[in-house]
This record gives structure tokens, C-alpha cells and sequence, in this order.
């Protein structure tokens, strides 16, 4: 089995342009996957910033090392912010 995580790269840039629009999202669009093996190595070369989308308390009880909390509920609001990192962003949520 192969795991799968959101890469919200293109994501946000789509968020931060259609905010007020009734366009929406596909996030389970194969082209904003990526794999366990290719996850694995971006993170060990620090080349994406790792975000968490549970809550606070799931966050606190325990997450991927250097990985930044950001409920989902939050990630709109956020977008601007996670963008001026300027580094692919991979969510995560379990």
C-alpha cells in the first residue's frame, strides 16, 4: 500500500485566486499527490515545509518533526502566509 500525501503547492495559488469565487479545488486531483519515497526524500532535503491540518490537540499529541500546525480550517486564512515560505508545501492529516 502506498501512501499519499496533498501537496498544496498549486493549491494555495489557486485559493489566494479564487477567494470570493464559486470555482473550486479538486484536491484529490492525482496531480497534487505525491509518495511516501518521493515525500521521504524532498523532506530529508528540506526542500518542502510540512503542514498539519488536524487540530491542535491531535498536533500536540504528536507530528512529523519540524512539520508546522495548521488546522484545515485555518489553511485558507494561512495561504498568504505559507506561500511567503517559498517552498512546496505537503500537508498531512493522520
Amino acid at each position: 500500500m502506498t501512501r499519499r500525501l496533498f501537496v498544496l503547492v498549486a493549491t494555495m495559488c489557486t485559493l489566494n485566486s479564487s477567494v470570493g469565487r464559486s470555482q473550486e479545488v479538486d484536491v484529490s486531483s492525482p496531480k497534487l499527490r505525491i509518495g511516501w519515497e518521493e515525500f521521504k526524500k524532498l523532506y530529508d532535503a528540506k526542500k518542502v515545509v510540512v503542514v498539519d491540518v488536524r487540530d491542535k490537540g491531535a498536533f500536540e499529541a504528536g507530528h512529523i518533526p519540524d512539520s508546522r500546525s495548521v488546522p484545515l480550517d485555518e489553511v485558507e486564512r494561512r495561504a498568504a502566509e505559507l506561500k511567503k515560505l517559498k517552498k512546496p508545501i505537503v500537508t498531512y492529516c493522520a
